[in-house]
């Protein structure tokens, strides 16, 4: 197949039509959306975005984010804002690296825009975390500016990247010029005690967010992005990527999601329900079941365990959907195959009966080869 024909993001493809197939789908990263009581009396707003829908939204980001709404940017999503900045920065002469195993794009957006892309390894045995010292060997002999890509916390793993390490790997990208792009789109599932922002910790790094995954609110397709106090003066070049690509996001979406910031805890309380719930049995199944090494994160609902003596894990994942009825991700998607990433966003049943399935699925599989 040539470069042009190749797929950048086989995982959505897979995600829209494979992911959700069986009746116990333990392939989610995100929160099942939640009640709608939330929006009611919305109704639909078609006045223009930018008049007081879009600077409402920032304003009220900037609130609970502790920084000025003027370095803050409302995007359809975090993909729009993850792909503003590869338009920004990921230029031919550029250098990005980004870390395995990682979501498609990360290691997908660079390559297509033109840039030279490095890969710095996440290894199980070190708990999934980064290495500043890789980073820094992987820019060293860039020609152009180095710019540092991930996800924290990271999918597939859910390690989280602790401030001191974040502040350090950007340090890396500014000693080679570049900035840290931080996509800290499951930031929300660890308590506010746990959090922190790439933006606050670094001048030359942009963290990104969205209210996809811990409050089940894909549909809005609502993200931000919010730079670091060196990059404001790139904000208005941000701004002009978004008009070239889409303009503004829907003001409907804006509106619904001022909404959404204003009830953050209601929307959490399913959330809270997993946690108490079903993540105790994510654990057990993670820790026990023969056959599956797992680095089990603090917070979050997604792991990444290894199937021992497995390397094929599509054609292990094709099997249990078809024999099993049980959806995992293959560990190919995140440039890692020999894992699966199991998620346990489900109530307590549902995951009940799909863990016991994904390891039935597991000795069969075995059985067969």
């Amino acid at each position: 197949m040539s470069e042009r024909e190749r797929l950048r993001f086989p995982y959505m493809f897979w995600a829209h039509t494979e992911s959700w197939k069986s009746a116990y789908c333990l392939s989610q990263s995100g929160m099942p959306a939640p009640d709608t009581d939330v929006f009611e009396g919305l109704g639909v707003d078609l006045s223009h975005p930018a008049a007081q829908a879009m600077p409402e939204l920032a304003a009220r980001l900037g609130e609970l984010l502790a920084v000025d709404p003027e370095r803050i940017l409302v995007t359809p999503g975090a993909s729009a804002a993850m792909h503003l900045c590869a338009l920004r920065f990921f230029r031919p002469g550029a250098r990005a690296v980004a870390d395995v195993p990682s979501y498609e794009p990360f290691r997908a957006l660079p390559g297509l825009l033109g840039a030279e892309q490095a890969f710095v390894r996440r290894r199980e045995q070190d708990g999934w975390r980064v290495d500043p010292a890789e980073v820094r060997a992987c820019l060293a002999d860039a020609h152009g500016r180095g710019h540092v890509f991930l996800t924290n916390p990271n999918n597939p793993t859910g390690a989280l990247m602790e401030p001191e390490r974040m502040g350090a790997v950007a340090g890396e990208a500014a000693r080679a010029g570049g900035v840290l792009i931080s996509c800290e789109v499951y930031t929300e599932y660890l308590p506010p005690s746990a959090r922190s922002h790439a933006f606050a910790l670094a001048p030359n790094a942009i963290s990104i967010g969205s209210l996809t995954k811990a409050y089940g609110l894909g549909p809005l397709r609502i993200g931000w992005l919010v730079v670091g106090e060196g990059l404001v003066g790139e904000l208005r070049h941000l701004v002009d990527m978004a008009y070239l690509a889409y303009v503004d996001p829907p003001t409907v979406s804006l509106r619904a999601g001022t909404r959404a910031l204003e009830h953050l805890p209601e929307l959490l309380q399913p959330l809270r329900r997993v946690e108490q719930e079903s993540r105790p049995l994510w654990k057990r199944w993670l820790s026990e079941t023969d056959g599956i090494e797992a680095v089990i994160p603090e917070h979050g609902i997604i792991a990444f365990p290894r199937v021992v003596g497995i390397e094929d894990t599509a054609g292990l994942v094709r099997f249990l959907q078809d024999e099993w009825q049980v959806d995992v991700v293959p560990g190919e998607f995140f440039g890692l195959p020999g894992h699966l990433r199991v998620g346990c966003g489900v109530p307590a049943e549902t995951l009940a009966e799909g863990l016991r399935r994904l390891g039935e699925g597991l000795r069969g599989f075995r059985e067969k080869r």
